[in-house]
Formats: C-alpha cells, sequence, structure tokens
C-alpha cells in the first residue's frame, strides 16, 4: 500500500523512538579517494529538535547557531572530531559508542539508527548503541545498487530499459579489448555516442562517454578503476532526467516521497534536483507505476529504507536507468524544505545544488551572501547546508526556496554576482550544466 508522506515521518511516527541521523557517505566508498568528502553535516539542517545528530568531524558552532535560530536542526549532537578522511562514522562507533549511548541515555528513548548507506558496520554501530536500523542488509544495499542486477530485475518484470549489454572485463585477456571495442561500435554505428557506466559507480566514477577515438585508454583507466563489468549503452537524446524516490519502512510499508528533475553536468554527472512543475502527467503516471513495481518487488525481497529511481525520457521512450538503495542526496533537502514548510507555509519551486565559493568560514559566508540569506521569514531565498567543507575547499550546498521560476532564477544570477556558483573561480562565469543522459546519484 502506497501513501504520500515526509521521509521523516516514514522513519519513526512514534514519539518514544529516538531518530539517530549517521549520514556519512564514507561507507559507500569503499574505493574513495580523496574527491570524496564525508557529508555528514547533512542531518543537521535535517533533523527535528528531539532528534540526535552524530557527526564524524567537528560541529560548525556558528553554523548550528544560526540553525537553531530559525528554529531548525536539534541541540543533540555528539562529533567524533576526526580529519576529513579515515574511518567511517559507523567504525568509529563500534570502536567507541559511548559518546552516543550517553546521549541516548539522557534522552531516554529507544533509539532508531538512520545511515546513509546500508552496509555491514552500519548494522553493526545500530547494535553497539542499541539502536533498530533504519535500513537494509549489506546484501540487500550491494544487490540494488548493483546497475547490471538493477537491469535485470527489470526486465525480469517486463519494464522496458536502454538497450545495451553487460561485459565482464578481463584485462589478462588480449582479446578482451577487442570484444568490448566490437559492442561499442555496434552501438555507434547507430547513436554515434555510447556511454560506459561501471555496476557500482557512484557520483560520477565509472562513467564515460565515447564516440569510439579514445577507446583504448578508456579500457585502460576501467582495468585500473578494478571495475569488473561494465554496461555499454547507446548514449540517448535525453529530454527529462526524472528521480523517484519511495521508502520501504521498517514494518515494509511502502511510502511515495515523490518526484524531482535531476541536473547533471556534462549530461552524466548529478549536480543538484529542481523540484518544479514536475514532468508531464504522462512520465508522471508511467514513472509512478513503473517505481511501484520495482519497489514492491524489493519490499518482498527484503528490502529495508529509502530508494531512488533515476529515469530518462528520451524519443525511444522512458527507461528506468539506475536504482540509488539509501538515502539520496536529496531526501536530506526533501526532509529540510518539509520542516522549512511548517514554519513558513508552502514552498512552490526548490532547488538543489552543489557549488562553490571561495574557502570561507560560515559567518563569512553569511556577510558574503547576506542579500538572499534565509532569515526564517522571506520565502525567495539562499539555504546553505552541507557546510562541513566550506572552510577547506569552499564546496558545500544550497537550497533555492522561491515562489516560482523567474524567482528562482533570479536567486542563482544573484548567487552568481556574489561569487557563488559551480567550479567557482574569480576570472568567469561557468556556463549551465547540460542534460542529457543523466546516471545521477
Amino acid at each position: 500500500m502506497t501513501d504520500l508522506h515526509p521521509i521523516r515521518t516514514t522513519i519513526s511516527d512514534n514519539k518514544d523512538e529516538l531518530v539517530v541521523y549517521a549520514a556519512d557517505n564514507f561507507s559507500q566508498f569503499p574505493r574513495r579517494d580523496a574527491t570524496v568528502t564525508s557529508k555528514c553535516d547533512r542531518a543537521l539542517a535535517s533533523a527535528r529538535a528531539d532528534d540526535l545528530v552524530v557527526l564524524r568531524g567537528e560541529l560548525d558552532q556558528d553554523y548550528h547557531r544560526w540553525l537553531r535560530s530559525h528554529s531548525l536542526g536539534s541541540d543533540h549532537v555528539v562529533a567524533y572530531n576526526m580529519p576529513h578522511g579515515g574511518e567511517t562514522l559507523s567504525e568509529l562507533i563500534v570502536a567507541n559508542p559511548e559518546p552516543v549511548k550517553k546521549v541516548i541515555s539522557e534522552m531516554g528513548r529507544k533509539p532508531v539508527y538512520v545511515p546513509w548507506f546500508s552496509a555491514h558496520m552500519e548494522a553493526a554501530a545500530a547494535k553497539a548503541l542499541g539502536a533498530d536500523l533504519f535500513g537494509a542488509t549489506e546484501a540487500d544495499t550491494l544487490k540494488h545498487n548493483d546497475k547490471a542486477i538493477f537491469k535485470t530485475l527489470c526486465q525480469k518484470l517486463k519494464v522496458p530499459v536502454v538497450d545495451g549489454v553487460s561485459f565482464v572485463m578481463e584485462p589478462e585477456n588480449s582479446n578482451n579489448f577487442q570484444q568490448m571495442k566490437i559492442l561499442v561500435e555496434r552501438y555507434r554505428s547507430t547513436h554515434g555516442t555510447v556511454i560506459i557506466r561501471g555496476t557500482l559507480g557512484e557520483a560520477g566514477m565509472s562513467l564515460y562517454k565515447t564516440k569510439g577515438d579514445d577507446l583504448a585508454e578508456l579500457y585502460q583507466t576501467i582495468a585500473l578503476s578494478g571495475e569488473k563489468v561494465i554496461l555499454i549503452e547507446p548514449f540517448l537524446n535525453v529530454t527529462s532526467t526524472p528521480n523517484d524516490q519511495w521508502v520501504v519502512g521498517r514494518d515494509g510499508r511502502i511510502t511515495h516521497i515523490g518526484m524531482i528533475e535531476q541536473l547533471c553536468e556534462r549530461g552524466m554527472v548529478h549536480i543538484g534536483s529542481l523540484k518544479g512543475n514536475g514532468p508531464s502527467p504522462q512520465v508522471f503516471d508511467t514513472v509512478k507505476q513503473t517505481s511501484l513495481k520495482i519497489v514492491t518487488e524489493m519490499a518482498e525481497s527484503g528490502y529495508r529504507g529509502v530508494t531512488g529511481f533515476d529515469y530518462i525520457a528520451a524519443e525511444e521512450g522512458i527507461f528506468p536507468v539506475e536504482n540509488n538503495a539509501r538515502f539520496n542526496g536529496s531526501s536530506y533537502v526533501n526532509i529540510i524544505v518539509h520542516n522549512i514548510e511548517e514554519l513558513l507555509g508552502a514552498v512552490p519551486i526548490w532547488k538543489f545544488i552543489k557549488i562553490k565559493t571561495a574557502p570561507c568560514t560560515f559567518i563569512e559566508l553569511r556577510k558574503r551572501i547576506d542579500s538572499v540569506l534565509y532569515d526564517g521569514s522571506k520565502l525567495n531565498s539562499v539555504f546553505p547546508f552541507n557546510c562541513e567543507d566550506l572552510s577547506r575547499t569552499g564546496n558545500f550546498a544550497v537550497i533555492l526556496l522561491a515562489e516560482d521560476m523567474d524567482q528562482l532564477h533570479m536567486l542563482e544570477m544573484s548567487l552568481k554576482e556574489l561569487g557563488v556558483k559551480r567550479d567557482w573561480s574569480p576570472e568567469r562565469l561557468d556556463p549551465e550544466p547540460i542534460q542529457e543522459y543523466a546516471q545521477c546519484q
């Protein structure tokens, strides 16, 4: 059975339970490098006053005070004060659960552990805290995140998918590259450009477009990445890239969270999401019916937690291309916007985008964007979050809250004029992201 509810109530609507946000994305990246940074503080702005937030790094006191001044976030925060690399948050909790257990004991409610990506250490952390896990087993998480398995599941359910093949990488086999080249050329003969994606690649990793001339170099890159299986597909001319989010509750109940449009750079890498007028009724109905069929199969096989299906709408049809079987980046945005709506009223249009400025403190950022900064009363404004890497790299995220698309575009232009934009540099403004075939996180 499906209903439309905020994500927070699907986690728990029981006043005797304590939601413990552990929004660390490190567990999703077993091969992470310096480009992958922790994003635990996404939960700071998502949390309600009676929730508990656990951080890998330090708590930005200035950002936290700003949140609380607008009746957002929670005063219940445990920070492990670790540097930006290293162990995952769940590993830190398993090694030393006492700081979190102390706060849980003081708050006196049954904890529910809510991670970003649910693997074996998340289950271990929940157990160490005496908490229920809001998430799947590691086996279910990995199975449903695998792009090749997802494509096979869709075919089993008679859901149309993009043409293409799975290809096993065997660099030790001298014929392997030639076999891959033959497959790529088959799809190039009809579409010109081919997309190659690893079955477990995340956030634009193991994701390539080719017209065939650089295939030898791509083969070596993929071989060195450790990908065992890749998908080879035609790169379609896409008109829309919906993401459809659902939740399977701890009791197996299925809830539809809603549909948003993804924003992708270079036609592939997710940089944000837009909740506007929505897709056409035909696209919406097709996507929702397809998603329900897939998520029902997932729930019946034991999956629990948030999941988001990425789609493309093209001349050839409407196709699911990826299952993000975890919290999605926009999941926290969904929760934040809902919390703001409870204070301000309806937010008709919002846009979430990963963004950059000159490295600075949150106080300096407040001054930099003061003219458009959310103040707790005006709708057309900019809400900053995910600020934990702001002082080191200038990277953070914003939610543009607007009454209509014109106001949203004005906010974007204002941010650019204030030196806040994608791929920040003081000399130039970068072009808008291209939306084509979105393999988005």
